[in-house]
């Protein structure tokens, strides 16, 4: 328990040391009241004012919107920049406040209007009143959120954004139904779509504008082209100056290649920008600084891109679209995207020549086809149309709201799926489970899964993805009242009611008004999760892998006094065997709520898992090679076998130990241990040299597939002190291997109910079942896992259907 507590003390501290710790937000969510005539606009989380925001802020500097008082939120390097657009513009501002400053957030507690281009930081919740706006800043081509593997974990803090927004602009019902997908907003979404153009592409209805730009920027009688390609980098060195080279490369080609009425206007990622020296060209020039970027895009002629959603926003001028995708097949496959621009109407060129030679050809521009499936209400009253609509209550733009469904959403949390049995059990009862009859949602949080994204990767269809993107909310009071009732179970002098509230307003932040049927803490241990699924304003079901007594005995973790009122206010409890309920149904103080359901045995998976090659991951220690290994399998020796994390509950001291005493009669037996998390691997491995039988002992550790190992040894012991129903005793038995088990909570009902082998729970126990085994008095079990299976899938769909 000391080391749980002293852990998240050190955590507050670290975070207070290193100023990403806002504790004053809470007070001003709390305490400031909402100014209905104030607007906190930003762009692009800050760094530029552009496109559709700027648009929206010259439409409020029109004198039917002088009530309201704007803010603008802006990043301290970019703001002398962004001042000058503004003076250029001659809008008035009537504040700027730095990014994530207490002004920041003092103004994001108070402004009766929020109004943004990306999204708000992840601390950041919507209070009741406030109205949010949110104009999402293109039409995406590139596969996004859960419709792209390498977002998917980082995909939480756009989500919740979207869908706390009172307001979504669609320009188009392309992008509305890619968005929707990507961001569940089909099934969670409350708020309204307002089917409106963008604000941003209102100037492309005004030529005479771009042709008086065009002459004042010194460009009359030239074809003006643009440059505005995708960035492909990375922001690391290595990777950007290859890319540098790259775009210096095609530049040379095509300036030399331009002729004397040719004028080519570059703007690329600034990494790029500025690794490149412009003065050397002739007809290529930068891109002007002070303008916004839709502005000259109206003045120009020509518009060069590869997959940047500028292209439909372009494509409302009529005008030529060049599609330089040099690197169009490695793009695709890299990234995704949701369609293939080879079905544009836009040239495409592979090479700079090939630009050169389609700067020379007319035509290229988007055809009806095209702009009424991209462009589809553009249109140049429609930042008007926006702005009056939300902020006057005109309804001026067409709305459209998500139709609600019926289907059960049920919403699965199980941890940072780190390789264990908790995650192997998850896995299996998800492949498997009717994703027709509910709206199942994966959660997570991101910062977990910030270094294995790949955890992700093996999830079965049909599921959507809802990540937890930030940590919590804290302020001194609540870390200090937290402490208090995590450690010593204090719940007085106002410390409970404090917490409680603290978890209502975390839930706040992280699902705003998605509404969810029922959410399920299957990991079970993690004390913020416990304690903010229990304010889950639905059903709430926590699962239970272990003996929940012992565990906080050994590790203090989870907080026994937070597990007693979840085990008591939860509506259901679920532990995964009859051993382990009696130590839940002490720990809650209730029988009621408690059902076991069993873990699903996902034979199948078991079986084409173990024939598949035997390999070591990247990151698998052993204390022998593969090859070693191999050898060690193929050999007629007996071969024991353990799998589990290398923790002091697994027994595996005791394991070694005993078998050092078996093997003194038996010198051509094997034992190999694989284990996963655990801190014990060294210690083991010196305890194994240490033992004469210590070059028989194989010690892997980190193996993300030990099925090929299993299936090849002869006999499975289980020499662990309690477990909750542990998943490796029928993955032995389903690839044939007898099995015994020390007689302890976890291991005991699963073999009593299907003939197995129990030993006694000691050193001696052990080393009696290795010597059971070899006069061959260990049976296998009964189990028709079939059967079984069908009645744990329909108990756990049966409970989420409440």
């Amino acid at each position: 328990m000391a080391d749980s507590n002293n852990s998240f003390k050190n955590k507050v501290i670290r975070k207070l040391k290193s100023g990403t710790w806002y504790p004053f937000y809470n007070t001003f969510y709390e305490k400031v009241p909402i100014d209905r005539r104030e607007i906190l606009l930003a762009s692009r989380s800050g760094i530029s004012l552009e496109s559709n925001i700027l648009a929206i802020f010259t439409e409020l500097s029109r004198p039917e919107y002088r009530k309201f008082r704007k803010v603008l939120a802006v990043q301290k390097s970019s703001r002398e920049q962004i001042e000058k657009k503004l003076a250029h513009y001659h809008i008035s501002v009537d504040k700027i406040v730095h990014m994530s400053t207490p002004d920041y957030y003092y103004h994001l507690a108070k402004a009766g209007y929020l109004i943004n281009d990306t999204t708000f930081p992840g601390r950041y919740i919507k209070k009741k009143g406030q109205v949010y706006l949110n104009v999402w800043h293109g039409t995406p081509l590139k596969r996004m959120g859960q419709d792209n593997e390498e977002e998917r974990y980082d995909m939480g803090n756009i989500m919740r954004n979207l869908l706390m927004s009172d307001y979504l602009v669609f320009p188009n019902l392309y992008m509305e139904e890619k968005m929707s997908g990507a961001f569940n907003l089909k099934e969670l979404y409350r708020g309204t779509i307002l089917r409106e153009g963008y604000p941003r592409n209102s100037i492309f209805f005004d030529q005479e504008h771009g042709r008086l730009l065009k002459e004042v920027l010194g460009y009359q009688g030239c074809q003006l082209s643009v440059y505005m390609p995708t960035f492909r980098g990375r922001t690391d060195d290595v990777e950007g100056d290859t890319y540098v080279e790259q775009v210096r490369s095609y530049l040379e080609v095509i300036d030399k290649g331009m002729q004397d009425d040719q004028i080519l206007l570059l703007k690329l990622h600034p990494l790029v920008q500025k690794g490149l020296d412009l003065d050397n060209y002739r007809h290529i020039r930068p891109f002007p600084s002070e303008l916004d970027t839709y502005d000259v895009l109206n003045a120009c002629d020509v518009l060069i891109t590869d997959y940047s959603s500028v292209m439909y926003d372009f494509a409302n001028t009529g005008r030529k679209i060049i599609l330089f995708a040099y690197d169009l097949e490695d793009y695709m496959g890299h990234r995704g995207m949701y369609e293939d621009i080879r079905s544009y109407p836009f040239p495409i060129a592979v090479t700079p020549e090939e630009v050169l030679s389609e700067l020379q050809e007319p035509g290229g521009g988007a055809d009806r086809e095209f702009l009424d499936k991209y462009c589809t209400f553009d249109r140049q009253k429609a930042t008007r149309n926006i702005c009056r609509h939300v902020l006057l209550g005109k309804y001026l733009c067409q709305e459209h709201k998500m139709p609600v469904t019926t289907k059960k959403k049920v919403l699965l949390y199980a941890g940072s799926l780190k390789p264990n049995g908790i995650t192997t059990a998850y896995f299996s009862m998800l492949r498997h489970l009717d994703t027709d009859a509910c709206d199942y949602y994966i959660s997570y949080r991101s910062p977990s899964l910030k270094e294995h994204p790949e955890r992700l990767n093996g999830m079965p269809e049909g599921y959507h993805y809802y990540p937890l993107a930030t940590e919590m909310n804290l302020d001194v009071l609540t870390a200090v009242a937290q402490i208090l009732y995590l450690k010593w179970g204090i719940t007085s002098f106002g410390i409970r009611k404090r917490l409680e509230k603290a978890y209502r307003r975390e839930w706040q932040k992280h699902f705003g008004n998605a509404a969810f049927d029922q959410v399920v803490h299957y990991d079970g241990y993690e004390n913020y999760m416990i304690a903010l699924f229990e304010q889950a304003p639905c059903t709430r079901t926590i699962w239970v892998h272990n003996d929940m007594e012992r565990e906080i005995q050994a590790k203090g973790n989870p907080s026994l006094p937070l597990l007693r009122h979840a085990y008591a206010a939860y509506d259901h409890v679920v532990p995964v065997g009859e051993d382990i309920r009696p130590a839940v149904e002490r720990i809650g103080g209730r029988t009621d709520n408690v059902q076991v359901i069993a873990n699903y045995m996902d034979v199948e998976n078991i079986r084409s898992r173990a024939e598949l090659p035997l390999t070591f991951d990247p990151e698998t220690q052993s204390n022998v090679s593969l090859r070693k290994l191999q050898k060690i399998l193929d050999c007629s020796g007996t071969k024991f076998i353990n799998i589990g994390r290398y923790a002091p509950e697994k027994g595996q001291e005791r394991l070694i130990r005993a078998f050092d005493t078996f093997w003194h009669s038996h010198p051509k037996t094997w034992l190999i241990i694989i284990g996963g998390m655990g801190d014990l691997y060294e210690s083991l491995r010196r305890l194994a040299r240490s033992l004469e039988s210590g070059r028989h002992i194989v010690l892997l550790k980190s193996m993300s597939n030990p099925m090929p190992v299993l299936k090849r040894c002869d006999f499975f012991i289980l020499s662990s002190f309690y477990e909750g129903q542990v998943l490796v005793v029928p993955e032995a038995d389903v690839l044939g291997l007898p099995v015994a088990a020390c007689d302890v909570n976890g291991a005991r009902s699963f073999l009593k109910e299907y003939g197995g082998t129990l030993l006694p729970d000691s050193e001696e126990g052990v080393l009696q079942g290795m010597e059971m085994y070899a006069s061959g008095k260990i049976h296998p079990l009964h189990v028709d896992y079939e059967t079984r299976n069908q009645q744990i899938i329909q108990k756990c769909e049966k409970l989420f259907q409440e």
